[in-house]
């Protein structure tokens, strides 16, 4: 069934509709999470994450705009978001990543957080198409460097040689202006 169908359905709180979510992105969700918390927490820890990820999808449908974005796009988003509050739960001082210039710390203030997630995606639509979804792969998909270049067919080397050209220029964006001060507190904490 079509992502845009599911979606009407579970806004309509179909549970049918989340169960068929369940049975296509479960393995998805799972990844991600592991990808970040598994080797590093319980099994039970996981599988509470998986869980609390289909419970939002759930309790905030009615939030995903019909044209904004995918299920599984959403999904991976609080899959991610889940597991990095999972982790800082056990470990409070401590991150699961490195090289995380993707979740600087900023205030909590919502309308800096909006105007930080566009400066991003104006900052990832300059970089080349391949850069840009190597990017996407292991910040936000948290796939591993080995993974995503078997499945790029490139050597691990480049995948990491575009990480690190990737991060500077980024780095070169925030200090021409692209972030305030607040915005600049950039971590070097994700390992593969």
């Amino acid at each position: 069934m079509e992502e845009s169908i599911l979606l009407k359905q579970l806004k309509q709180r179909r549970q049918s509709a989340l169960e068929e979510l369940i049975g296509l992105y479960g393995a998805y969700v799972s990844t991600i999470v592991r990808n970040v918390i598994g080797s590093r927490m319980k099994n039970e820890d996981v599988e509470e994450v998986v869980s609390d990820v289909f419970v939002l999808l759930w309790t905030h449908a009615e939030r995903i705009r019909d044209d904004s974005t995918t299920i599984k796009s959403y999904l991976a988003a609080i899959a991610r978001n889940q597991s990095l509050k999972k982790w800082r739960e056990h470990h409070p001082h401590t991150y699961p990543l490195d090289d995380d210039i993707l979740t600087a710390e900023i205030s909590t203030n919502e309308w800096a957080e909006l105007e930080r997630r566009d400066w991003l995606e104006w900052a990832l639509s300059l970089m080349s198409e391949r850069d840009r979804e190597i990017f996407i792969r292991y910040y936000f998909l948290m796939e591993k460097t080995a993974v995503i270049a078997e499945q790029l067919r490139m050597n691990e080397s480049t995948v990491r040689s575009r990480l690190s050209r990737g991060r500077e220029n980024l780095r070169q964006a925030i200090e021409n202006g692209g972030l305030t001060d607040e915005n600049k507190n950039i971590r070097n904490v994700r390992a593969d």
